[in-house]
């Protein structure tokens, strides 16, 4: 739910992305839930809501998932686990973390995730500047096609986005 009662000058001008903002209030369970790459993902700020200045999402995603190894150029992001074991790999660094515990990846160094265990995990993911939301959105509608995903579709997305596989 977005607050939209009398919002200030200042809070619904235009950002230095060209997008205007306004305080947002998401109760439990609202959000934008998306789902790609076998994870779900409920968008509770998106980059349209806080005038391109960040993303943030609650990801439930299946135990034995992984995110491959890749590298995001615009984007810094946070991981507050909530919910399962999960291993991280940071610039070659391994690392186990479990709920409570605070990831932060700066933009343009490269790292993955998996969920371990027999459970799924839950995570806050915290992108920004804002964008995430949307390259997530447009991978959605890849995996949503019937058949096999399009992988030049994606890493055209991918691509886009300032997203590295390695």
């Amino acid at each position: 739910m977005t607050y939209s009662s009398q919002a200030s000058a200042s809070s619904s001008s235009a950002t230095s992305l060209g997008e205007s903002r306004a305080p947002v209030i998401a109760h439990a369970g609202e959000g934008e839930s998306v789902r790609a790459f076998g994870n779900e993902i409920l968008f509770k700020l998106t980059t349209e809501q806080s005038g391109g200045a960040l993303v943030v999402g609650l990801a439930t995603v299946p135990a034995g998932n992984a995110v491959p190894p890749h590298v995001q150029d615009r984007e810094d992001e946070l991981f507050i686990i909530v919910e399962g074991a999960y291993r991280f790999w940071v610039d070659g660094a391994e690392t186990d973390v479990e709920p409570g515990a605070l990831v932060f990846i700066p933009r343009g160094v490269p790292h993955k995730f998996q969920v371990l265990g027999e459970h799924a995990g839950r995570h806050w993911v915290f992108s920004a500047p804002g964008g995430f939301d949307r390259f997530y959105k447009e991978c959605a509608e890849v995996f949503a096609t019937p058949g096999k995903p399009d992988f030049a579709r994606l890493s055209a997305i991918n691509a886009a986005y300032g997203n590295r596989l390695i």
